[in-house]
């Protein structure tokens, strides 16, 4: 060995030196004798690299004189290097000569046991001393072994450095990812309050969880009575508002961006810390309590059942229903059991159901309505609708069914009976021939009495025919010399002759205007400013200023507003425009939009437009709540003077009107409701009369 080979050796670390050279000493005995010893010991040194194939089958002596000049020339090689290359060779040739002794005697328990081991061994040596073949197959075993051991550990080396390279690539690309992720969207896989929020923005969130959580049932129980009661929570006071909650948990802090795969594991937000989702309303929540009843639906009187009523307070929803409000993502939002003060129906469901089933076998599949020797079926379905049903006022526990006048003759015009009706009864000269026609055949039944024989029908749960009884005309005159050619403007001119006539008519559904004729020209309002003060009343009670009880005139506001209604009394508006002023009444009714109206003692005017604009604002509720425009409606449909608008309509339709007469001048404002829609009707002439206006709005009536 020379000088540096030796120096080598003395590199080696002392626990691999000395097994290494134990371990050769032997590995060479039993393979190639004390020769082999020799050249065993060179290569605790250096492994010996893979034969090539060439090589593999070359004598004995040629194989040893490869290994040889490979091993100077390694040696050369070793020689000419750093030292600490020359270090580094020695250690890893040193330890692989350690793995392939390891690995040897592995594989010879494994293939010859324990017992056999060593004399296999040994004959195998002795045969590889003189068969080079066995030589190349035995004898290098160890050497080529460990060099591959050497080989392999380098390649695992060079592939863990591979397989880092890639984790950190990957933790770089998952860095970046946390780093540059909206700030106000969740991480892919985040939850909040366990519903699945993933990718999606705070403002997403916040609108879906608003609407699905304001849709949940909240279950509540009585505690005295056990009713229980379902309502959604928005209907249960529970307010629900995730804009600050999701915007907070939508955030990202530093520290989560820089962490490597934090976004895996904060993704389910539930803190307590988060904004609070829920509040609930000041208000108490309130149900009236609901009777049984029926309604039309489908064709057929079907059971509304009874509802039991109930007033809570929503606070006391979420402090009833504990920990328990709100804790799962599905199904009922809460559940609690309070004091709900149930009030309890006085009509069973079962009792409707029982009146329900009577009136739809009285129904049957239609009705046969009979005049004469003439009948006509109706169906069922078309029947239904005109049907009633209310508690009796006699017995609280108990319904009656009665059938409505007004929609039977709407049933009985459409469907033709009217006017087959008519058409008989104008041929036996019972009503006047002009009756007998579609526009007009209605008025030839006493829709009233036909009603009641229907009701006692459906009532008896057996269905019959129902006679129809014929309306006895006691205004002939309102069908005498009628126009009948030209526009409704060439009737209506031909009607009132030189009498001085002005007409609005306006369609309260859509306020289309329907007629014009001079309808901005100002006359004596005679007593229909009293729409005009009946509005100051309503609007004084509404604003605070007085009370249905307040004194005006000797009596109550309510009273005096009846009054002047009902019977045209003059006393109480009088007293109101001294108490308020003339001034002040002119100033409220342009500010609702009659310009054209202005009030002075002994001086009060307005025009049909006027008029119909208060009309319209009654109607619309945009000058009155409903609660007043309701009290007011009544009293003018019960008004006395009925000789004008009303009587034009006759059972085609209901008016509530207003009339107004001083000396030669008539008007009358009215709101006509009928089958052909709502209208408002203002008529105002001089030198007319009561029967022109009727027989007026009976034209009008026909062109609508």
């Amino acid at each position: 060995m020379s000088s540096s080979s030796h120096s080598d050796h003395a590199s080696v670390p002392e626990f691999l030196r000395d097994g290494a050279g134990a371990d050769a000493g032997q590995s060479a005995a039993g393979v190639a004798g004390s020769g082999g010893a020799a050249q065993r010991d060179d290569r605790v040194h250096m492994a010996v690299p893979r034969i090539p194939e060439h090589a593999a089958g070359q004598s004995g002596a040629q194989g040893r004189a490869y290994r040889s000049g490979r091993s100077a020339r390694r040696g050369a090689r070793s020689s000419a290097g750093s030292p600490a290359m020359r270090n580094a060779q020695a250690f890893l040739a040193a330890l692989g000569n350690v793995l392939s002794h390891a690995a040897g005697g592995i594989a010879q328990r494994v293939a010859g046991g324990s017992g056999n081991a060593g004399s296999n061994a040994g004959g195998n040596g002795g045969r590889g001393g003189s068969r080079p073949g066995s030589r190349m197959r035995g004898g290098r075993g160890p050497e080529h072994a460990g060099g591959a051991r050497v080989r392999m550990l380098k390649s695992r080396t060079y592939t863990r450095r591979r397989i880092a390279v890639a984790v950190l690539g990957f933790v770089l690309l998952v860095e970046l990812f946390q780093i540059f992720w909206p700030s106000d969207r969740f991480y892919p896989l985040a939850t909040l309050d366990g519903h699945a929020v993933g990718g999606q923005t705070a403002a997403q969130v916040t609108d879906r969880l608003n609407a699905d959580t304001a849709a949940r049932n909240v279950v509540l129980t009585d505690q005295s009575t056990h009713v229980v009661v379902t309502l959604a929570a928005k209907d249960a006071g529970i307010k629900v508002d995730y804009t600050a909650r999701a915007a907070q948990a939508a955030k990202h802090s530093f520290l989560g961006r820089i962490i490597p795969f934090s976004w895996l594991f904060v993704h389910n937000t539930t803190s307590d810390d988060l904004p609070n989702a829920f509040d609930t309303a000041t208000e108490p929540v309130k149900a009236d309590v609901r009777n049984a009843g029926a309604t039309a639906q489908g064709g057929a009187l079907v059971t509304v059942p009874a509802a039991e009523g109930y007033s809570f307070n929503p606070g006391d929803v979420r402090s009833a229903a504990g920990a328990s409000f709100a804790a799962k993502p599905e199904g009922d939002l809460a559940a609690a059991t309070l004091n709900l003060n149930i009030v309890k129906p006085t009509v069973a469901t079962a009792t409707a159901d029982q009146l329900v089933n009577t009136v739809n076998a009285g129904l049957g599949a239609g009705v046969t309505f009979t005049y004469g020797d003439g009948n006509w079926t109706v169906s069922a379905s078309d029947l239904a609708s005109t049907i009633d049903v209310t508690v009796d006022g006699q017995d609280n526990t108990k319904l009656v069914a009665a059938v409505n006048a007004g929609r039977l003759n709407d049933v009985l015009k459409s469907k033709g009976v009217a006017l087959g009706v008519a058409q008989k009864a104008a041929a036996n000269g019972a009503i006047p021939q002009v009756l007998a026609t579609e526009a007009r055949a209605s008025r030839a039944i006493d829709t009233t009495a036909t009603a009641e024989a229907f009701t006692a029908m459906i009532n008896s749960g057996k269905n019959a025919p129902v006679a129809v009884t014929e309306h006895k005309i006691t205004n002939a005159a309102l069908y005498t010399d009628l126009p009948t050619e030209g526009s409704i403007e060439d009737k209506l001119k031909q009607l009132f002759g030189n009498a001085t006539y002005e007409v609005a008519v306006y369609d309260l559904k859509t306020g289309e205007s329907k007629l014009q004729i001079n309808a901005d020209g100002v006359l004596t309002s005679a007593s229909t400013y009293k729409l005009y003060i009946a509005y100051a009343m309503i609007n004084a009670v509404e604003t605070g200023k007085l009370t249905w009880n307040s004194p005006l005139n000797g009596t109550t506001l309510n009273t005096c507003l009846t009054r002047m209604i009902i019977n045209s009394d003059n006393a109480c508006p009088e007293a109101w425009l001294n108490t308020y002023g003339f001034g002040t009444v002119t100033e409220q009714a342009h500010a609702i939009g009659a310009k054209n109206t202005n009030f002075s003692r002994g001086n009060m005017r307005t025009t049909p437009n006027d008029l119909a604009t208060v009309l319209k604002g009654y109607y619309n509720n945009t000058i009155a709540t409903k609660a007043s425009t309701d009290k007011l409606f009544q009293l003018m449909q019960t008004q006395e003077y009925r000789d004008g608008i009303p009587a034009g309509i006759g059972s085609d339709g209901v008016v509530q009107d207003k009339v107004g007469f001083l000396g030669s001048l008539l008007h009358d404002a009215a709101i006509v409701r009928c089958d052909k829609g709502d209208y408002a009707m203002v008529i105002m002439t001089d030198h007319a009369s009561w029967t022109k206006i009727a027989q007026a709005s009976l034209l009008i009536y026909d062109e609508l």
